[in-house]
């Protein structure tokens, strides 16, 4: 018979328990505050491109510039990634509640 011991609730257990659901929370809400910008940017200048002000050679050649920019990006983001706890479920259960109520 296998005996299953609930967790002592120690310093160490909640605050390895609520540090990630914390962090997760902050990482959701930045998401998805980055995401309203980016859509918000876009619109600005699918309207711009509309109205004439900015033509889309314009946007396109300043696209490319940023994608051609973005391996030093990319790099750096892995290395902030590598710092996240996304292996703990309760990170998880942080952003998903950060991005969609935060």
């Amino acid at each position: 018979m296998v005996l299953i011991l609930p967790p002592s609730f120690s310093t160490t257990f909640l605050v390895s328990i609520v540090a990630p659901f914390i962090i997760g929370f902050v990482v959701g809400v930045v998401v998805k505050n980055a995401v309203k910008i980016g859509l918000a940017l876009l619109f600005l200048v699918l309207f711009l491109i509309f109205l004439g002000i900015l033509s889309p050679n314009q946007v396109l050649g300043w696209a490319v510039s940023l994608i051609k920019s973005g391996s030093a990006v990319s790099a750096k983001a892995q290395e902030i990634a590598g710092y996240l706890p996304y292996s703990s479920v309760t990170f998880l259960i942080g952003a998903a509640l950060g991005f969609f109520k935060g």
